[in-house]
């Protein structure tokens, strides 16, 4: 799976970048930020829901999918995310928060005083599914990593 990981007060996100199935690692390279029509989607799950949620975003509409995801809006607001019942469903996040497997090892990182890169550093340490090149995203400086994510 993976972790990602939201700091509330310096409204930063982080995320590793390994994809793996339930016994192989797929790649140690994965781009885990990806533009959707009115925003940035990160997210957690199987690739092929992921997938799915990214495709289906501007109507939606999902098949019985399980996903969870963190979302920037086009005004910078960043909500917590999940598809239940084929629909998407949105909370706006005002709490450092994180999500994916390495997800509890993250909050606990966040709660003694650390950032969300260490916060998903000590993630990579605990938690099998998570590993590779971190990658942060502050959203204050937006426009520096938003090519990035739209050249992918």
């Amino acid at each position: 799976m993976t972790t990602i990981a939201y700091h509330h007060p310096t409204q930063t996100i982080c995320v590793d970048s390994l994809t793996s199935t339930a016994k192989t690692i797929v790649t140690h390279h994965a781009q885990k930020c990806q533009p959707v029509h009115d925003g940035y989607v990160f997210a957690t799950g199987n690739c092929a829901e992921i997938y799915h949620l990214l495709s289906n975003w501007r109507k939606n509409c999902f098949e019985a999918i399980e996903c969870t995801f963190l979302f920037i809006d086009k005004k910078d607001k960043v909500y917590y995310g999940e598809i239940r019942h084929g629909k998407r469903f949105i909370e706006p996040l005002e709490v450092n928060w994180a999500i994916g497997s390495g997800a509890n090892w993250a909050i606990a990182a966040m709660d003694f005083g650390k950032s969300a890169f260490e916060a998903v550093q000590y993630a990579c340490r605990r938690d099998k599914s998570t590993g590779g090149r971190i990658h942060s995203f502050c959203i204050k400086s937006k426009s520096k990593w938003m090519k990035e994510a739209l050249a992918h």
